[in-house]
This record gives structure tokens, C-alpha cells and sequence, in this order.
């Protein structure tokens, strides 16, 4: 075997081993947002998940892109609309309807993490490990099917989620 044949097949064991040890981080980052989201979203019976983003390297533990902070602001922009809409600009507000007082709750809860998130996240920080957003359905205490996004920040392993907030889609 000449010494080129001999650095193809080594050059090619690496990659192969490279390529095995990342598809085993992202399959173990997806499994424990999977697992975060059904242990830790407050609903009847189980989430039900739509969509889970692939995982993305994060800078902190709350660093948002200015793409991702754009994106989150438009949701928060639809929600509200969904809310004046079914209030006719909150002239007809009703206090017993279900829908508008649940998502109002949820989404000034995710405005308050999303404040703090996007004042905290202008300081990127050193590789911190990876970040997944989740997409869910869900029937809340309420018995009101509602549906949600989690973001997650899991550390630089794979193991454990350094912390999680929640938006209301409408």
C-alpha cells in the first residue's frame, strides 16, 4: 500500500468517527428537548410535538441571533393581533372568555423572558453549547388546545438544558 493509500483510508476513519460522534450529540440534544418539552409543559395529558429545529450552536445562555429576535418579535406581534381581533380592538373584551385570557397570560409571561433574553443576549459570550426551538400543540388546564414554541439551551454535552422559555403561537 502506497503512503497516499494509507492517508485516504486514515483521513477517511476520522471522518467516518467524526461524522458517528455528531450524529450521536444531535440525536441525544433532540431527545432531551423531545423529553423537556413533555416533562415540563404545564397541560393535560402529553404535548403533542409538530417540529423541532436542528440544533444550533448558542453563545450563552439566552444569545439569540438578531434573525431569531426578529422572528420571536413577529409572533408576539401576530399573538397580539389574534387578541385584538377576537376583542374588535378590545371593545367587546370579555373577562370569561377562555381563549383571549389564556393567550394574553401566556404571552405577557413570554414577553417578560423575551425582554430579558434579548437585553442579556447582545453580550455574546464563548461557545456555550447548543440551542433547539420546539415546536408543540397542547390542551391547557383550561381544557383550550393552544400551541407553543420552547427554545432550549442545552450545554456543550448534550445532557442537561441550561434553560428553556416558552411563546405563544397564535
Amino acid at each position: 500500500m502506497s503512503n497516499i493509500s494509507v492517508m485516504r483510508y486514515v483521513c477517511m476513519a476520522v471522518l467516518a468517527v467524526l461524522l458517528m460522534t455528531s450524529c450521536d450529540r444531535k440525536g441525544r440534544i433532540i431527545s432531551l428537548a423531545e423529553s423537556d418539552v413533555m416533562e415540563h409543559t404545564q397541560c393535560q395529558g402529553m404535548p403533542e410535538i409538530l417540529g423541532i429545529s436542528e440544533p444550533d450552536s448558542a453563545f450563552g445562555k439566552g444569545y439569540l441571533s438578531q434573525k431569531e429576535k426578529e422572528s420571536m418579535m413577529a409572533v408576539m406581534q401576530k399573538v397580539t393581533g389574534t387578541i385584538m381581533k377576537r376583542t374588535n380592538n378590545m371593545t367587546e373584551f370579555n373577562p370569561d372568555d377562555k381563549y383571549v385570557i389564556d393567550l394574553a397570560e401566556r404571552q405577557m409571561k413570554a414577553m417578560s423572558e423575551i425582554r430579558s433574553i434579548i437585553y442579556e443576549s447582545d453580550k455574546k459570550e464563548e461557545w456555550s453549547g447548543w440551542k433547539v426551538r420546539v415546536d408543540y400543540q397542547a390542551v391547557s388546564h383550561s381544557g383550550l388546545e393552544y400551541k407553543a414554541e420552547r427554545w432550549l439551551f442545552i450545554d456543550k454535552d448534550g445532557e442537561s438544558v441550561t434553560s428553556s422559555f416558552e411563546i405563544p403561537l397564535p
